[in-house]
Protein backbone atom coordinates (compact mmCIF):
# COMPACT_ATOMS: atom_id res chain seq x y z
CA UNK A 1 0.00 0.00 0.00
CA UNK A 2 1.28 3.55 -0.80
CA UNK A 3 0.05 6.58 0.78
CA UNK A 4 0.60 9.15 -2.35
CA UNK A 5 -0.81 12.97 -0.74
CA UNK A 6 -2.17 14.10 3.02
CA UNK A 7 -4.54 17.24 3.29
CA UNK A 8 -5.17 17.82 6.92
CA UNK A 9 -7.62 21.42 8.18
CA UNK A 10 -7.61 22.08 12.09
CA UNK A 11 -6.39 18.77 12.98
CA UNK A 12 -4.66 18.96 16.33
CA UNK A 13 -1.87 21.65 15.92
CA UNK A 14 -2.09 22.17 12.09
CA UNK A 15 -3.99 24.71 10.45
CA UNK A 16 -3.87 23.57 6.62
CA UNK A 17 -1.34 21.24 5.31
CA UNK A 18 -1.54 19.06 1.72
CA UNK A 19 1.72 17.71 0.82
CA UNK A 20 2.88 14.11 -1.32
CA UNK A 21 5.15 11.80 -0.25
CA UNK A 22 7.46 9.49 -1.51
CA UNK A 23 6.74 5.71 -1.98
CA UNK A 24 9.42 4.89 -0.10
CA UNK A 25 10.66 6.48 2.57
CA UNK A 26 9.49 10.36 4.59
CA UNK A 27 11.44 11.68 7.57
CA UNK A 28 9.49 14.24 9.68
CA UNK A 29 12.08 16.13 11.29
CA UNK A 30 12.06 18.50 14.14
CA UNK A 31 12.17 19.59 17.54
CA UNK A 32 9.90 18.21 20.38
CA UNK A 33 6.02 19.38 20.36
CA UNK A 34 6.08 20.65 17.16
CA UNK A 35 3.25 18.19 15.52
CA UNK A 36 5.53 15.41 14.06
CA UNK A 37 3.50 12.84 15.98
CA UNK A 38 0.15 14.18 14.74
CA UNK A 39 1.30 13.87 11.69
CA UNK A 40 1.44 10.15 12.07
CA UNK A 41 -1.83 9.94 13.80
CA UNK A 42 -3.70 11.36 11.07
CA UNK A 43 -2.34 9.03 8.86
CA UNK A 44 -3.49 5.85 11.12
CA UNK A 45 -6.32 7.44 11.81
CA UNK A 46 -7.56 7.24 7.89
CA UNK A 47 -6.01 3.51 7.65
CA UNK A 48 -7.36 2.34 11.02
CA UNK A 49 -9.92 4.50 11.57
CA UNK A 50 -8.80 5.16 15.72
CA UNK A 51 -6.07 6.83 17.19
CA UNK A 52 -3.44 4.55 18.37
CA UNK A 53 -3.36 7.54 21.44
CA UNK A 54 -6.50 7.56 24.00
CA UNK A 55 -8.55 10.77 22.92
CA UNK A 56 -11.78 11.54 22.05
CA UNK A 57 -12.95 13.17 18.37
CA UNK A 58 -13.45 16.64 19.60
CA UNK A 59 -10.09 16.99 20.69
CA UNK A 60 -8.69 15.80 17.37
CA UNK A 61 -10.13 19.04 16.44
CA UNK A 62 -7.66 22.41 16.69
CA UNK A 63 -8.81 24.56 19.37
CA UNK A 64 -11.59 27.73 18.57
CA UNK A 65 -12.57 25.06 15.72
CA UNK A 66 -15.68 23.42 14.37
CA UNK A 67 -14.45 20.45 12.89
CA UNK A 68 -11.53 18.65 11.59
CA UNK A 69 -10.55 16.94 8.12
CA UNK A 70 -7.86 14.37 6.73
CA UNK A 71 -7.66 13.55 3.32
CA UNK A 72 -5.68 11.34 1.64
CA UNK A 73 -4.91 9.83 -2.20
CA UNK A 74 -3.83 6.06 -1.83
CA UNK A 75 -2.82 2.85 -3.71
CA UNK A 76 -3.69 -0.56 -2.97
CA UNK A 77 -2.93 -3.47 -5.02
CA UNK A 78 -3.48 -1.40 -8.12
CA UNK A 79 -6.74 0.50 -7.29
CA UNK A 80 -7.07 3.91 -6.20
CA UNK A 81 -8.50 5.07 -2.94
CA UNK A 82 -9.58 8.75 -1.60
CA UNK A 83 -10.49 8.21 1.60
CA UNK A 84 -11.96 11.39 3.82
CA UNK A 85 -12.36 11.24 7.52
CA UNK A 86 -14.34 14.39 9.26
CA UNK A 87 -14.87 15.01 12.39
CA UNK A 88 -16.76 17.20 14.59
CA UNK A 89 -17.83 17.01 18.48
CA UNK A 90 -18.31 13.30 19.24
CA UNK A 91 -19.17 12.70 15.64
CA UNK A 92 -16.90 11.16 12.44
CA UNK A 93 -17.81 10.56 8.85
CA UNK A 94 -15.69 8.03 6.56
CA UNK A 95 -15.93 8.17 2.93
CA UNK A 96 -14.18 6.37 0.47
CA UNK A 97 -14.56 7.62 -2.98
CA UNK A 98 -16.85 9.97 -1.98
CA UNK A 99 -18.83 7.27 -0.57
CA UNK A 100 -20.05 6.93 3.03
CA UNK A 101 -18.21 3.72 4.34
CA UNK A 102 -16.92 2.13 7.47
CA UNK A 103 -13.18 0.80 7.68
CA UNK A 104 -14.88 -2.53 8.11
CA UNK A 105 -15.37 -2.37 4.47
CA UNK A 106 -12.30 -1.20 3.31
CA UNK A 107 -10.03 -4.08 3.53
CA UNK A 108 -7.20 -2.13 3.66
CA UNK A 109 -3.97 -3.52 5.09
CA UNK A 110 -3.25 -1.86 8.88
CA UNK A 111 -0.53 0.34 9.44
CA UNK A 112 2.12 -0.93 11.42
CA UNK A 113 3.12 1.84 14.37
CA UNK A 114 6.21 1.16 16.17
CA UNK A 115 6.54 3.79 19.04
CA UNK A 116 8.37 4.47 22.43
CA UNK A 117 5.57 3.01 24.31
CA UNK A 118 5.09 -0.18 22.14
CA UNK A 119 9.18 -1.18 24.02
CA UNK A 120 7.22 -1.57 27.07
CA UNK A 121 4.44 -3.75 26.03
CA UNK A 122 6.01 -7.26 27.39
CA UNK A 123 5.91 -5.64 31.25
CA UNK A 124 3.05 -3.74 30.84
CA UNK A 125 -0.43 -5.10 31.28
CA UNK A 126 -1.54 -8.05 29.20
CA UNK A 127 -4.01 -5.27 27.36
CA UNK A 128 -1.36 -4.09 25.33
CA UNK A 129 -0.19 -7.91 24.63
CA UNK A 130 -4.12 -9.25 23.38
CA UNK A 131 -3.76 -6.15 21.54
CA UNK A 132 -0.40 -6.68 19.46
CA UNK A 133 -2.41 -10.12 19.09
CA UNK A 134 -5.36 -8.28 17.63
CA UNK A 135 -3.13 -6.36 15.29
CA UNK A 136 -1.63 -9.07 13.82
CA UNK A 137 -4.92 -10.80 13.80
CA UNK A 138 -6.34 -7.94 11.12
CA UNK A 139 -2.78 -7.77 9.32
CA UNK A 140 -3.14 -11.35 8.40
CA UNK A 141 -6.87 -12.27 7.73
CA UNK A 142 -9.16 -10.37 6.21
CA UNK A 143 -11.95 -11.32 7.97
CA UNK A 144 -9.80 -11.32 10.99
CA UNK A 145 -11.15 -7.53 11.56
CA UNK A 146 -14.56 -8.17 11.61
CA UNK A 147 -14.56 -10.88 13.52
CA UNK A 148 -13.30 -8.78 16.18
CA UNK A 149 -15.16 -5.82 16.04
CA UNK A 150 -18.23 -8.43 15.55
CA UNK A 151 -16.90 -10.03 19.20
CA UNK A 152 -16.50 -6.89 20.62
CA UNK A 153 -20.10 -5.74 20.21
CA UNK A 154 -21.13 -9.41 21.35
CA UNK A 155 -19.09 -8.38 24.71
CA UNK A 156 -20.73 -4.56 25.01
CA UNK A 157 -23.89 -6.20 24.77
CA UNK A 158 -23.72 -8.77 27.21
CA UNK A 159 -21.93 -6.11 29.86
CA UNK A 160 -25.00 -4.65 29.48
CA UNK A 161 -27.10 -7.18 30.55
CA UNK A 162 -24.66 -8.57 33.25
CA UNK A 163 -24.54 -4.44 34.63
CA UNK A 164 -28.25 -4.35 34.46
CA UNK A 165 -29.14 -7.74 36.37
CA UNK A 166 -26.39 -6.27 38.89
CA UNK A 167 -27.96 -3.14 39.63
CA UNK A 168 -31.36 -5.04 39.40
CA UNK A 169 -32.53 -2.41 36.51
CA UNK A 170 -34.35 -5.70 34.22
CA UNK A 171 -36.65 -8.26 35.56
CA UNK A 172 -34.13 -10.82 36.84
CA UNK A 173 -35.86 -13.90 34.56
CA UNK A 174 -35.91 -11.43 31.57
CA UNK A 175 -32.41 -10.75 32.18
CA UNK A 176 -31.52 -14.39 32.45
CA UNK A 177 -32.91 -15.84 29.51
CA UNK A 178 -31.26 -13.00 27.35
CA UNK A 179 -28.02 -13.70 28.68
CA UNK A 180 -28.70 -17.27 28.18
CA UNK A 181 -29.69 -16.93 24.45
CA UNK A 182 -26.68 -14.20 24.02
CA UNK A 183 -24.81 -16.82 25.30
CA UNK A 184 -24.00 -18.98 22.20
CA UNK A 185 -23.19 -16.38 19.98
CA UNK A 186 -20.43 -14.82 22.70
CA UNK A 187 -18.74 -17.76 23.22
CA UNK A 188 -18.67 -18.79 19.17
CA UNK A 189 -17.42 -15.37 18.08
CA UNK A 190 -14.58 -15.81 21.40
CA UNK A 191 -13.40 -18.95 20.71
CA UNK A 192 -13.11 -17.19 16.62
CA UNK A 193 -10.86 -14.60 17.98
CA UNK A 194 -9.13 -16.84 20.06
CA UNK A 195 -7.77 -18.97 17.27
CA UNK A 196 -7.42 -16.21 15.02
CA UNK A 197 -5.03 -15.15 17.67
CA UNK A 198 -3.24 -18.72 17.91
CA UNK A 199 -3.00 -18.94 14.20
CA UNK A 200 -1.44 -15.54 13.45
CA UNK A 201 1.09 -15.54 16.72
CA UNK A 202 2.07 -19.35 15.40
CA UNK A 203 2.58 -17.96 11.80
CA UNK A 204 4.73 -15.27 12.32
CA UNK A 205 6.82 -17.00 15.31
CA UNK A 206 9.93 -17.79 12.48
CA UNK A 207 9.74 -14.88 11.34
CA UNK A 208 10.18 -12.93 14.93
CA UNK A 209 13.49 -15.58 15.44
CA UNK A 210 14.78 -14.95 12.69
CA UNK A 211 14.94 -11.32 13.53
CA UNK A 212 16.35 -11.79 17.10
CA UNK A 213 18.81 -13.43 15.54
CA UNK A 214 19.53 -10.60 13.21
CA UNK A 215 19.34 -8.12 16.05
CA UNK A 216 21.68 -10.07 18.01
CA UNK A 217 23.95 -10.13 15.43
CA UNK A 218 23.88 -14.66 14.70
CA UNK A 219 23.37 -15.90 18.26
CA UNK A 220 21.39 -18.62 18.67
CA UNK A 221 18.12 -17.59 20.42
CA UNK A 222 14.74 -19.06 20.38
CA UNK A 223 11.61 -17.80 20.33
CA UNK A 224 8.08 -19.06 21.31
CA UNK A 225 4.70 -18.25 23.04
CA UNK A 226 2.18 -19.33 25.23
CA UNK A 227 -1.44 -18.28 25.11
CA UNK A 228 -2.75 -18.58 28.51
CA UNK A 229 -6.30 -18.95 29.49
CA UNK A 230 -7.92 -19.35 32.96
CA UNK A 231 -4.39 -20.41 33.79
CA UNK A 232 -3.23 -22.72 31.08
CA UNK A 233 -1.68 -22.78 27.90
CA UNK A 234 -3.59 -23.30 25.26
CA UNK A 235 -1.17 -22.91 22.28
CA UNK A 236 -2.15 -25.99 20.66
CA UNK A 237 -5.74 -26.25 20.98
CA UNK A 238 -8.29 -26.35 18.70
CA UNK A 239 -11.46 -24.37 18.21
CA UNK A 240 -13.31 -27.29 19.88
CA UNK A 241 -11.45 -27.53 23.08
CA UNK A 242 -10.99 -23.64 23.22
CA UNK A 243 -15.03 -23.71 22.83
CA UNK A 244 -14.99 -26.37 25.85
CA UNK A 245 -13.10 -24.21 27.90
CA UNK A 246 -14.58 -21.29 27.67
CA UNK A 247 -18.36 -22.54 28.63
CA UNK A 248 -16.44 -24.37 31.47
CA UNK A 249 -14.63 -21.06 32.92
CA UNK A 250 -18.30 -19.30 32.24
CA UNK A 251 -20.05 -22.04 34.20
CA UNK A 252 -17.74 -22.08 37.11
CA UNK A 253 -17.68 -17.88 37.15
CA UNK A 254 -21.66 -17.44 36.79
CA UNK A 255 -22.62 -16.11 39.87
CA UNK A 256 -19.51 -13.70 39.92
CA UNK A 257 -19.98 -12.57 36.46
CA UNK A 258 -23.80 -11.83 37.79
CA UNK A 259 -22.65 -10.16 40.83
CA UNK A 260 -19.96 -7.95 39.30
CA UNK A 261 -21.83 -6.88 36.09
CA UNK A 262 -19.06 -7.27 33.58
CA UNK A 263 -17.66 -10.68 31.85
CA UNK A 264 -15.26 -12.28 33.06
CA UNK A 265 -15.09 -14.63 30.93
CA UNK A 266 -13.21 -14.60 27.22
CA UNK A 267 -9.97 -13.10 25.28
CA UNK A 268 -10.41 -9.63 26.97
CA UNK A 269 -9.25 -11.65 30.10
CA UNK A 270 -6.44 -14.34 28.00
CA UNK A 271 -2.69 -13.18 28.01
CA UNK A 272 0.02 -13.59 25.91
CA UNK A 273 3.37 -14.55 26.70
CA UNK A 274 6.14 -14.66 25.49
CA UNK A 275 9.67 -16.83 25.71
CA UNK A 276 12.74 -15.47 25.48
CA UNK A 277 15.25 -18.48 25.25
CA UNK A 278 12.12 -20.78 27.22
CA UNK A 279 11.79 -18.53 29.59
CA UNK A 280 9.16 -15.98 30.09
CA UNK A 281 10.12 -12.92 28.72
CA UNK A 282 7.98 -10.90 31.94
CA UNK A 283 10.32 -11.69 34.60
CA UNK A 284 13.13 -13.11 33.20
CA UNK A 285 14.79 -10.98 30.61
CA UNK A 286 16.13 -7.90 30.24
CA UNK A 287 14.85 -4.45 29.62
CA UNK A 288 17.18 -4.61 26.34
CA UNK A 289 15.89 -8.29 25.70
CA UNK A 290 12.62 -7.29 25.45
CA UNK A 291 13.24 -4.21 23.61
CA UNK A 292 14.42 -6.78 21.09
CA UNK A 293 11.66 -9.06 20.72
CA UNK A 294 9.08 -6.21 20.29
CA UNK A 295 11.54 -4.68 17.72
CA UNK A 296 11.94 -8.67 16.33
CA UNK A 297 8.25 -8.39 15.93
CA UNK A 298 7.22 -5.22 14.60
CA UNK A 299 10.62 -6.39 11.86
CA UNK A 300 9.00 -10.11 11.06
CA UNK A 301 5.29 -8.03 10.63
CA UNK A 302 6.75 -6.30 8.02
CA UNK A 303 7.99 -9.81 6.09
CA UNK A 304 5.57 -11.73 7.22
CA UNK A 305 2.54 -8.69 5.77
CA UNK A 306 4.83 -9.19 2.57
CA UNK A 307 5.18 -13.02 2.56
CA UNK A 308 1.40 -13.66 3.52
CA UNK A 309 0.13 -10.92 1.03
CA UNK A 310 2.47 -9.99 -1.82
CA UNK A 311 3.03 -6.52 -0.81
CA UNK A 312 4.40 -4.18 2.47
CA UNK A 313 2.24 -2.73 4.85
CA UNK A 314 2.78 1.16 5.91
CA UNK A 315 5.42 1.69 8.60
CA UNK A 316 5.15 4.35 11.08
CA UNK A 317 8.18 4.75 13.27
CA UNK A 318 7.72 7.17 16.10
CA UNK A 319 10.53 8.42 17.43
CA UNK A 320 11.43 5.11 18.50
CA UNK A 321 15.70 4.89 17.05
CA UNK A 322 16.82 7.13 19.87
CA UNK A 323 15.18 4.60 22.17
CA UNK A 324 17.55 1.79 20.59
CA UNK A 325 20.80 1.22 21.18
CA UNK A 326 23.07 1.36 18.38
CA UNK A 327 23.04 -2.17 17.34
CA UNK A 328 19.59 -2.46 16.55
CA UNK A 329 19.14 1.10 15.28
CA UNK A 330 21.39 -1.13 12.50
CA UNK A 331 19.02 -3.91 12.47
CA UNK A 332 16.01 -1.74 11.97
CA UNK A 333 17.81 0.43 9.40
CA UNK A 334 19.20 -2.71 7.36
CA UNK A 335 15.42 -4.16 7.59
CA UNK A 336 14.02 -1.05 5.80
CA UNK A 337 17.12 -0.69 3.39
CA UNK A 338 16.09 -4.13 2.46
CA UNK A 339 12.49 -4.02 1.93
CA UNK A 340 10.10 -1.60 -0.12
CA UNK A 341 7.27 -0.83 2.39
CA UNK A 342 6.49 2.18 2.85
CA UNK A 343 7.98 4.25 6.00
CA UNK A 344 6.97 7.44 7.64
CA UNK A 345 9.97 8.36 10.42
CA UNK A 346 9.38 11.04 12.78
CA UNK A 347 12.80 12.27 14.68
CA UNK A 348 14.56 15.05 16.21
CA UNK A 349 17.80 13.49 15.34
CA UNK A 350 19.57 15.65 11.66
CA UNK A 351 21.96 12.28 11.85
CA UNK A 352 19.50 10.14 10.76
CA UNK A 353 19.30 11.23 7.29
CA UNK A 354 22.39 10.16 6.48
CA UNK A 355 21.49 6.33 8.34
CA UNK A 356 18.78 5.85 6.04
CA UNK A 357 20.80 5.73 2.99
CA UNK A 358 18.07 5.27 0.78
CA UNK A 359 16.77 6.47 -2.71
CA UNK A 360 13.74 7.86 -2.87
CA UNK A 361 13.77 9.62 0.67
CA UNK A 362 11.84 13.00 1.44
CA UNK A 363 12.37 14.70 3.94
CA UNK A 364 9.61 17.32 5.60
CA UNK A 365 11.01 20.23 8.43
CA UNK A 366 7.83 20.33 11.07
CA UNK A 367 7.65 23.25 13.18
CA UNK A 368 4.78 25.01 15.08
CA UNK A 369 2.07 23.17 13.22
CA UNK A 370 3.64 23.48 9.92
CA UNK A 371 5.19 21.61 7.11
CA UNK A 372 8.49 22.50 5.13
CA UNK A 373 10.10 19.62 2.41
Amino acid sequence: MIIKSLHIANFRNFDHIQTDFSEHVNIFLGDNGQGKTNLLEAIYLLIDGESFRYTKYETLVKLDKSEGLIKSHLENEKLDYNLKLLFSGHKKEFTVNEKKSSHSNLNLPPAILFSPESLSIIKESSDERRSLADQLVIQSNRQGRRVIQDFKKALKTRNKILKDLAHEQIDREIGIETLASLNQIYLKLAAEVTILRLNALTDIQNDVEKALVQIHAGQNIKFDYKYIISDIDHKNSDLELVIKSLQNRMKELEKFELQSGVSLVGPQKHDVIFLYNGNDSRFYSSQGQQRSIILAFKMAQIVYHHRVHGFYPVLLLDDVLSELDLSKQESLISTLNQTKTQTFVTTTDVSLISKLSLSNTRVFNIKNGQIFS
